[in-house]
């Protein structure tokens, strides 16, 4: 820190100084990638749970529905459905497990591979929408709760460089409760965006298929503006044990009181992660050498999420004192009369 007068000046947060850290406290730690390894080979090798019969009943309803048809929407009602099939015979249900705003990294939740070595994986279709939902909802509570142990283990080796089970067994409760509330309340302000917003884009669809594209596109832009002061939302309950609600006005503030730095440092993860699955993603589903994939994927994701712990710890620090600093009271010299 510099010292000016009698004002200590924090330290700004590091971007590459925070990667380095995370890339070295897993490479330290290399045990903490067997999770998302475990997750991605249950997805892969495990037995697939299929919904396209489900699916294709529905959509075969919608077909033959005289209001669907009236609208006369032509090309994009068949183009949608095609592409709702097609997602159908990839989707497992078993990838719900890969949970947001807190989850397991998996490479195979966004692959959807649909064959193994040596073989074909055991697929089971369910027809039923109760038993669907249900298995659905359950899953993703098991990923949210899975996730929370997850994170809390790199929470220990990015921050204090070890790992201490019994540490995490006290923690993850409340931390699985604070993250099941926060995930409700995301749920719900996306709902409440998204209902009257697809709405909008079905109408302006309507006036052609280029008009409802430029309205997904600006919908898909106006989301992301709002995820972004939401990207630490978790963070806080982690690394400060702070409840959802005081999580998610850490992230607000530190994202805006360092929004140069915190853009360049959630790029660079961006740039990081996907770059290198396009190399993890060479190898076909249907080689063994997509264990390699499998466990790169695994190592980088653990760093990058590593890093993110450290980043956010260094700047929320940052944050915090550069405020108090501002809004502390000055000492003003006593002028002689």
């Amino acid at each position: 820190m510099d010292r000016i007068g009698s004002q200590v000046i924090p330290v700004p947060p590091n971007m590459i100084a925070s990667l380095r850290e995370g890339f070295d406290a897993v490479a330290n730690q290399i045990v903490v990638i067997i999770i998302p390894i475990v997750i991605d080979l249950i997805l892969w090798l495990g037995p697939h749970f299929q919904v396209k019969t489900l699916v294709n009943g529905i959509l075969k309803a919608m077909a033959s529905s005289t209001e669907l048809n009236s609208l006369q929407s032509g090309d994009l009602l068949t183009t949608s459905m095609d592409v709702i099939r097609t997602a159908a015979e990839h989707f497992n249900l078993l990838s719900l497990l890969r949970t947001i705003p807190v989850g397991i990294p998996s490479l195979m939740a966004a692959r959807l591979p649909l064959d193994i070595p040596n073989g074909t994986p055991n697929y089971l279709d369910i027809n039923n929408l109760f038993v669907v939902s249900a298995i659905g909802i359950g899953l993703l509570l098991v990923g949210l709760i899975i996730g929370c142990f997850y994170y809390i283990l790199i929470v220990q080796v990015a921050l204090q460089g070890r790992i201490e089970f019994k540490l995490i067994l006290k923690n993850w409760s409340w931390a699985s409760l604070q993250v099941l509330s926060l995930t409700l309340a995301l749920l719900i302000l996306f709902i409440l965006i998204s209902v009257p917003s697809s709405c909008a884009i079905s109408a302006i669809a309507l006036f052609g298929l280029p008009l409802g594209q430029f309205a997904i596109f600006l919908y898909i832009g106006i989301m992301l503006w709002l995820a972004f002061p939401l990207l630490f939302s978790a963070h806080g309950i982690f690394v400060n044990h702070n409840n959802a609600l005081a999580s998610v006005q850490r992230s607000m503030l530190l994202t805006r009181v360092t929004l140069p730095t915190t853009s360049l440092f959630i790029l660079s993860i961006l740039v990081i992660s996907e770059g290198l699955d396009v190399l993890w993603r060479i190898p076909p589903e249907t080689s063994w050498l997509t264990l390699i994939g499998v466990g790169g994927h695994a190592f980088i994701t653990s760093a990058l999420l590593a890093a993110s712990f450290v980043y956010f710890r260094d700047a929320d620090r940052w944050a915090q004192e550069t405020l108090r600093m501002i809004n502390s009271p000055k000492e003003v010299p006593l002028q002689g009369r």
